[in-house]
């Protein structure tokens, strides 16, 4: 609708002079028609020629309608239209990384390890990220991983395969976890896939050792069910 009103304030005067040509030749089409009525001898005659008169008089009418709405939309509506639209909302930007970003200060655990005591704790605090041999999460068969399996031993390029293709679809993201909450974006993508390749990622950028591997899919809303999460292991060389 924002676009429609600018688009009427911007051409207002254009607007305005093809309807006011509209106007002119329906005025003289009510003028022949009148005149034809006057002249006519015939019953038929003198009746068409008052269906045209009329005619021609409501499409006057139908102009006259126009200008008044082209005139209040150029003067009144689109000047205050932003009154009374809400406020468009700022887009979620999601950032593409092929390696994560090094934080300063943040301890690295494995999966399966307790987290030291950072400096300055009064107490020890240990959090256990085991995850099971099978994976979590994956019984979706509309988002779920097919390759690699739980457990495998990746080394050099992967090719992810699997299904991301939930009702009200809006991107998938591959992440991968060498913490039990510190997730890193692998790939993300646009488009649903129904069974087939889900993206690529080089597992060389990453030290040797076990890892939380995930898919996440998302609908329209943002929302997502439980990610299909399984356990991986990066071992050197391919």
């Amino acid at each position: 609708m924002e676009i429609i009103t600018s688009l009427i304030e911007q051409y207002a005067l254009w607007i305005f002079v093809g309807l006011a040509l509209a106007a002119l030749w329906y005025i003289q089409a009510i003028w022949r028609s009148h005149r034809r009525f006057g002249i006519s001898v015939y019953g038929l005659e003198r009746e068409a020629a008052s269906i045209d008169r009329s005619r021609a008089f409501s499409m006057l009418l139908v102009v006259g309608a126009l200008a008044s709405l082209v005139y209040l939309t150029s003067r009144y509506i689109s000047p205050n239209l932003t009154l009374f639209l809400p406020e468009e909302a700022t887009p979620a930007v999601i950032l593409m990384t092929a390696k994560p970003t090094l934080t300063p200060d943040i301890v690295i655990v494995l999966p399966g390890q307790p987290t030291p005591t950072l400096a300055g704790s009064p107490t020890p605090i240990f959090v256990n990220t085991a995850l099971p041999a099978g994976g979590v999460g994956c019984n979706n068969p509309l988002a779920t991983i097919v390759s690699p399996l739980p457990g495998a031993v990746l080394a050099g390029l992967v090719e992810v395969q699997g299904v991301a293709s939930i009702p009200d679809f809006a991107f998938y993201v591959l992440e991968i976890s060498t913490l039990g909450g510190n997730w890193l974006n692998l790939h993300t993508h646009n488009d649903p896939v129904s069974g087939g390749v889900l993206g690529q990622w080089d597992t060389s950028l990453y030290s040797v050792g076990d890892y939380s591997f995930r898919l996440k899919v998302h609908d329209a809303s943002g929302a997502f069910a439980e990610p299909c999460t399984i356990p991986i292991t990066i071992g050197g060389v391919p």
